[in-house]
């Protein structure tokens, strides 16, 4: 939080003191200026050169380990730890393991999936170029697929009652509500997740994924309805 406040304009700072503290402290960044144009700015050149020089010569082997096959990633290159590689992911898998959600009316179909803004879901949908921008719900939707059950993001279930719910702001984070475009009053009452196997098609195929289940996230069994939900999150 601390260097933020170096991205606040002196303007502003300024609003927050006397008139007097603020004039002092020109006078005193001035003097400062002022002295620093003999030997100390000399000195003070010196320094940033060799500190630089310094980072560039620690920062040889992280980018040597950056351009590798095989990046190590958290790791240090030198004992004072001063240059570091730092990253969440070092390769990217060629499949990846989503979850698709649907809900239905009636605990026998049919089922309805929801899509979400950008993570995989339609196989037929092109895949999306998203950055700077993070859709945070989709990329947690991914990292939950990753664990192994929902007892370790209870979030998951507060979400789906908000899907049944039809909760508008929760609806603003999907790309599509399967419910709300119908003609009919038929509303979502039961709902499920399932693991899917994505992968990409080849080149020229109409679906750019292929996709298999792989088996049940929530419920494990059957299908779950918004009084379960309840009683889930109440336990």
């Amino acid at each position: 939080m601390l260097p933020a406040i170096y991205c606040l304009d002196d303007a502003f700072v300024s609003k927050l003191f006397s008139p007097g503290f603020t004039t002092s402290a020109s006078i005193a960044a001035y003097t400062h200026l002022s002295a620093s144009e003999g030997g100390s700015m000399f000195i003070r050149n010196i320094m940033n050169i060799s500190f630089a020089a310094l980072i560039m010569k620690l920062s040889i082997p992280v980018v040597k380990n950056l351009l590798s096959k095989r990046q190590i990633m958290n790791g240090s290159f030198d004992p004072l730890r001063l240059v570091n590689t730092y990253g969440a992911f070092g390769t990217v898998e060629e499949i990846r393991t989503e979850l698709i959600i649907e809900a239905a009316s009636e605990d026998s179909g049919p089922w309805r999936e929801y899509e979400f803004k950008v993570k995989p879901g339609n196989v037929k949908r092109r895949p999306r170029f998203i950055s700077p921008y993070h859709y945070r719900l989709d990329w947690l939707m991914w990292i939950v697929a990753l664990g192994s059950g929902i007892e370790q993001n209870l979030w998951i279930c507060n979400f789906l009652k908000k899907l049944l719910e039809q909760d508008p702001e929760v609806m603003k984070l999907m790309a599509n509500d399967p419910f709300g475009d119908t003609n009919t009053d038929e509303k979502p009452k039961y709902i499920r997740v399932t693991r899917y196997k994505y992968k990409f098609n080849d080149i020229g195929e109409k679906d750019y994924w292929i996709r298999e289940p792989i088996g049940r996230f929530f419920p494990k069994e059957g299908t779950c309805s918004l009084e379960m939900l309840e009683a889930y999150t109440s336990t």
